[in-house]
């Protein structure tokens, strides 16, 4: 096995596993879950579908990533979602809402904002880092 693909599976493997991890801990404590939804800066409206919505979509993107054909996809949406989250985290540390509750599963809800954000970040470059080896993988078949 080349560096290279083993350095992808590991980007895989790690956006899989974190993933999972988050989505399966939300849904556990779903009820605590919820309240953190609606204590978030969006309309209370949106924390059921956003309580619902965000473990399912980690849980389907995971799969994705687990599946050869939806691979790249997962991989590309999994980067996206952190990419989205990242940038919520910038806007509570910028002091842009009032005071958050952190509404992330597990362990990872114990972090401060900064070390959320450094995690974050690590995963942003996991995913930019296997958005390039596919890219260039994919460049190197076709020729």
């Amino acid at each position: 096995m080349k560096a290279r693909d083993l350095i992808l599976l590991t980007c895989y493997f790690l956006f899989t596993s974190m993933y999972l991890y988050a989505a399966v801990s939300k849904l556990l404590t779903h009820q605590v879950f919820m309240l953190q939804m609606k204590l978030q800066p969006f309309p209370n409206e949106f924390a059921p579908v956003l309580a619902w919505g965000i473990p399912v979509a980690e849980i389907i993107i995971s799969l994705m990533m687990m599946t050869l054909p939806f691979r790249k996809l997962g991989l590309y949406l999994a980067t996206g979602l952190m990419v989205c989250f990242t940038g919520y985290i910038i806007l509570v540390k910028m002091h842009m809402f009032d005071k958050i509750p952190c509404s992330c599963g597990g362990a990872i809800s114990t972090f401060t904002w900064t070390q959320h954000l450094i995690f974050n970040l690590f995963f942003v470059v996991i995913g930019i880092t296997g958005i390039y080896l596919e890219r260039r993988t994919a460049g190197i078949a076709r020729n």
